[in-house]
């Protein structure tokens, strides 16, 4: 099954209101490399804007993506954490924002652990992974930035991380493009849910 892209655009966030369409969403830690993966998963280069200075994704940002052939998506950005150099204030609020988006969404249909394959899995990713899971939520763990380390790193990272939360992690490069095609098959499964009830409800 190819999936061929129509449109890929930023339509707004959390307090927008927007079409109900199934959500894929994208959390980890600032600098962790998510404004990049979606874009390489999207081949685009500038849609989620990149920043070499961590913790500046301080909203919930949406991007709607259109298929040939499939339904809409939206592919979620969320705020970053762990980022040392922010007030206490501000990482309250964004593990609130973030919080009140996963506990309260009736349309998220998967969520994206990203860990840095060289930090691997922490106490903040095993928390989010446990959030999830009680909220009945499909998670997928994704080890980012593997280009960076050897093969057998590679191996020992994704081991250490499947060890700390019992998931088998996806291993990933924006750069390289490996994979990539991992995260398609996941976010097909997300194109069969509820097909006909979303499609019913924004036919009206």
């Amino acid at each position: 099954m190819n999936i061929k892209i129509r449109d890929a655009k930023y339509v707004g966030t959390i307090y927008n209101n927007l079409k109900i369409l199934p959500e894929v969403a994208f959390i980890g830690r600032s600098n962790v490399g998510k404004s990049s993966l979606i874009n390489a998963l999207l081949h685009r280069k500038n849609l989620v804007k990149t920043s070499k200075s961590p913790g500046k994704t301080r909203n919930v940002n949406f991007f709607q993506i259109d298929f040939i052939g499939l339904p809409s998506i939206y592919m979620v950005d969320l705020p970053g954490y762990g980022y040392s150099k922010v007030s206490r204030a501000m990482k309250k609020n964004w593990h609130y924002i973030v919080e009140r988006y996963f506990t309260s969404n009736r349309d998220l249909r998967l969520a994206i652990i990203l860990v840095d394959i060289r930090r691997g899995m922490e106490e903040e990713e095993i928390a989010i992974l446990r959030m999830l899971e009680d909220a009945h939520i499909r998670c997928v763990v994704a080890a980012t930035k593997i280009d960076k380390i050897g093969i057998s790193q590679r191996q020992k990272g994704g081991l250490q991380i499947q060890k700390a939360c019992g998931l088998s992690p996806l291993l990933c490069s924006s750069v390289s493009g490996q994979g990539i095609s991992d995260f398609w098959k996941e976010i097909r499964n997300v194109l069969s849910m509820d097909r006909q009830r979303y499609e019913k409800v924004n036919s009206k």
